[in-house]
């Protein structure tokens, strides 16, 4: 067993962790939207106005903040008109991205019912691609005029009079790729077009520009799009946050080798160097607006997860692992990163969900962010951690980078203290000692995410294989705490301080 220690300054407590940074990304892509979330008001998998209940549930549990939709790439050939109105006048389209068909049955009026029953922000993704900056324009009167117009009309008459005071609008996604082949700078001279029709029709909003995918840095487009973009788009006015993806990918889901396993979290290191090249620009273009970072789509894509599949996958205590650590890392960049979106909610990719019929489960990854609720509103910890490390390739990236078994992320809460630490070690529990400086440990009560192995699912047969458990700890005046961390695992830890 090794040893390791965590030094905790709460009183140093500072920047706001947005509960954005937990929200989730809904897409027209295979079994997501249709059976995920709907499924119909006359279907036999017990439902409120089509939206099943058990999705429903899990998310309310979650006090999901903020859902992104309709994609992805199916937004940038989705024209939102077909999607409004009586269902019986809705066309079936198919989608160019996907090839699927699209009954058009889940439309702006089924998502604007869907964030009420969550409580959650709304997220819209408008067509760049495709689409026009009327059409964009039109999208935002139509949810959020409250004067009298044919839009606002026509809202009334499908079932909504007030405004449905839509905050936060994505301007087209991935724009280097399915979004329009674009340039950075051509992007850049585009999302001025849209913005500025946009911002026009309601300045309240908040618009999120598409960044890039750095992946493994060999494309010199991709590394230079969010330079080239803000350099041909100086307005910062009609900016609030600009988008990175990424995503994960070492070995398949459930069949990983150790190497495959060591490296995933030296990926980890990957993602934060893209935030740091995406503040870099952010600072420089926009000195005088903080200009948030939008991680709107991140997580494991496995490679059996395919088109053909509707990108479905096996979904691990590994994945989990993966999600907590990215989170922590969210956290620790609480001072920039104002929203993320997992990928996806339901059946696709890293979803926290799977169905089958009336069956569903709930994966690994579901239970970190249970267990990581408590950080939403709590203001960034500063803390230290001493503990072993090992080295491993990160993707695109020549040299090895040094990993900490421990990842950890703190924040505060009013007396409140709360802790996620994930032991990456394959096999090493790590026995660790907590000292919170300046301020006593009054309680302390913790919850656990493990199993036997990484590879360690749920599954419809047996949903509740790998799930968090509850567990209290002994907590003394004036001395830190001691906790061993088992291997392979994520641990939240909440302190009530004196």
């Amino acid at each position: 067993m090794s040893q390791a220690a965590i030094r905790l300054w709460p009183e140093l407590a500072d920047a706001v962790i947005s509960p954005m940074i937990y929200g989730h990304f809904a897409e027209h892509l295979g079994r997501c939207i249709y059976e995920g979330i709907w499924v119909g008001p006359k279907s036999r998998i017990p439902n409120e106005k089509g939206m099943r209940l058990d999705v429903l549930a899990a998310l309310k549990h979650l006090r999901a903040p903020i859902l992104r939709w309709p994609g992805g790439c199916f937004a940038d050939d989705y024209h939102w008109r077909q999607g409004v109105g009586p269902k019986k006048d809705r066309p079936a389209t198919v989608n160019l991205w996907w090839q699927q068909t699209d009954p058009n049955s889940f439309g702006t009026q089924e998502y604007m019912k869907l964030c009420q029953a969550l409580g959650c922000d709304a997220n819209i993704c408008v067509n760049v691609g495709s689409g026009s900056p009327r059409e964009a324009r039109d999208w935002l009167e139509y949810c959020n005029f409250g004067g009298d117009s044919a839009l606002s009309k026509a809202r009334a008459k499908h079932g909504h009079p007030e405004p449905y005071g839509v905050r936060y609008w994505g301007v087209g996604n991935e724009p280097w790729g399915c979004g329009g082949r674009f340039t950075g700078g051509d992007y850049g001279k585009e999302y001025v077009r849209f913005a500025n029709y946009m911002k026009q029709m309601d300045p309240e909003i908040e618009l999120i520009a598409a960044g890039t995918h750095f992946g493994d840095y060999s494309d010199a487009r991709l590394n230079a799009f969010n330079h080239d973009f803000c350099a041909s788009m100086p307005h910062a006015d009609l900016i609030e946050h600009l988008s990175i993806h990424r995503y994960f990918a070492r070995g398949k889901g459930d069949d990983f080798s150790e190497n495959d396993y060591k490296a995933l979290f030296a990926d980890v290191h990957t993602l934060e160097k893209d935030l740091q090249l995406t503040e870099a620009v952010l600072r420089y273009f926009y000195p005088d607006k903080h200009v948030g970072i939008a991680v709107d789509e991140w997580g494991m894509w496995h490679p059996e997860a395919t088109p053909e599949n509707g990108l479905e996958q096996t979904h691990t205590l590994r994945d989990a692992l993966l999600a907590a650590s990215v989170l922590n890392l969210f956290n620790r960049w609480a001072h920039r990163v104002s929203m993320a979106n997992i990928a996806q909610t339901v059946n696709v990719l890293q979803c926290l969900a799977m169905t089958n019929g009336v069956k569903m489960f709930l994966t690994p990854t579901y239970y970190v962010f249970d267990m990581m609720r408590p950080h939403m509103n709590g203001k960034r910890v500063t803390q230290q951690v001493e503990c072993d490390n090992y080295e491993a390739h990160p993707v695109g990236e020549k040299e090895k980078a040094s990993v900490s078994l421990l990842d950890v992320s703190a924040s505060r809460s009013g007396k409140r203290l709360h802790l996620t630490v994930v032991n990456r070690s394959l096999d090493q529990d790590i026995e660790t000692e907590i000292e919170v400086k300046d301020l006593n440990i009054k309680t302390a009560s913790g919850s656990l995410l493990h199993a036997e192995s990484p590879q360690s699912a749920n599954t419809f047969e047996q949903p509740r294989s790998v799930r968090n458990k509850r567990f209290k700890l002994q907590a003394e005046a004036s001395k830190p705490l001691i906790h061993v961390f088992p291997a392979h695992s994520v641990t939240a830890i909440a302190l009530t301080l004196e």
